[in-house]
């Protein structure tokens, strides 16, 4: 009997305890984030994207520049005018009925304008009459199936849909070594470098984070895989000052800018500005040190605004390419206002740093 009764108030003061480092925890939790010297990229990029989704429904005739950030032939448009490589776009098309790949190169990769990387990005080889393998990977389709494919995933494959070049790295890779910029106008957060083992299977690709000078954070994203091994490009110089320039001149106070080392130097992949949808999540202090990256970055933005800077992407004097050719006017990336600047002002080191 008293056993059982000793078990019992053991039992309660169990769950006593467990209650209040329940309570303790929630508490800490709500005073940090009611606290306002705490800062959080989490919180802070969902915001981001609040903001974004209500301009979508308000359906505004002006784009705005986080709006036109998601149309990939734009980033390329932009990025030439600014002097950074970009892979030759070799076919542009307005849907998928007219979409043909027999005048294409024997390697190439097929996107969709608007879409998600992993669903309409699709590197391929020819092998045969009407038959394309997926660099790779052992899965072989014909155009058919490829229209069929992005058909099917019309919500994040949106047109136009375009062919461009096939990236080679400097070790000879299909696919090379991936440098995703966290950038904060013009400042570095971190920089993921990535390398791919397998085109669209997320558990044999390979990971660390890194800053502007290439020293290791270590392990602060949850639930990713990080590898030591990987080496940093030989042009990381290169690399990160083509990121600051262009997270500059893109107008935000945060995108993510994804370049790759290739035989011809640096190029651009692309320019995100929601990374996995807002839904990465870092340790507690990495996440507080990007927020405070972004909270900088806000803060100087506003002051180059103040001090005369163009709101939005500001296209530079390099190159003018456009990629949207029988959809100009009617494309809302293709007819979009270009503010062009001399990067002198404003898409290089300036006061507000």
């Amino acid at each position: 009997m008293e056993i059982a009764q000793d078990r019992r108030l053991e039992e309660a003061v169990r769950e006593r305890v467990l209650a209040e480092q329940e309570r303790d925890a929630a508490r800490a939790e709500l005073s940090r984030w009611d606290d306002v010297n705490r800062v959080s990229y989490r919180q802070s990029i969902r915001q981001y994207l609040r903001v974004v989704r209500a301009e979508n429904d308000m359906q505004p005739a002006v784009r705005t520049s986080a709006r036109l950030l998601r149309f990939k032939l734009r980033n390329l448009e932009f990025a030439a005018s600014h002097g950074i490589g970009v892979p030759d776009v070799y076919r542009v098309w307005p849907d998928l009925t007219s979409m043909e790949l027999n005048d294409l190169p024997d390697r190439f990769v097929l996107k969709a304008d608007g879409g998600d990387s992993a669903t309409a990005v699709l590197p391929l080889q020819r092998i045969g009459a009407d038959s394309y393998q997926l660099v790779g990977q052992e899965r072989v389709f014909t155009t058919a199936e490829l229209r069929l494919r992005l058909a099917q995933r019309s919500a994040r494959a949106q047109p136009p849909f375009f062919a461009e070049e096939l990236l080679v790295g400097t070790d000879g890779r299909a696919i090379p070594n991936d440098l995703k910029c966290y950038m904060f106008y013009g400042h570095v957060g971190h920089v993921l470098v990535r390398r791919v083992g397998r085109h669209g299977v997320p558990s044999t690709n390979r990971l660390k984070f890194v800053d502007e000078h290439g020293q290791e954070f270590g392990r602060v994203a949850e639930g990713r895989r990080h590898s030591r091994i990987l080496e940093l490009p030989h042009a990381w110089s290169d690399t990160i000052e083509a990121a600051r320039h262009l997270s500059r001149a893109v107008g935000l106070p945060f995108c993510r800018v994804d370049l790759y080392e290739t035989t011809r130097g640096i190029v651009l992949g692309e320019i995100t500005r929601a990374p996995s949808g807002g839904n990465e999540r870092f340790v507690e202090h990495h996440d507080e040190m990007l927020g405070r990256r972004w909270v900088g970055a806000q803060a100087r933005l506003e002051i180059d605004l103040a001090s005369g800077r163009p709101a939005g992407a500001l296209f530079g004097p390099h190159a003018d390419l456009h990629l949207y050719p029988e959809l100009e006017g009617a494309h809302p990336a293709g007819s979009a206002t270009r503010a062009m600047v001399d990067c002198a002002t404003w898409c290089g080191e300036h006061t507000s740093q």
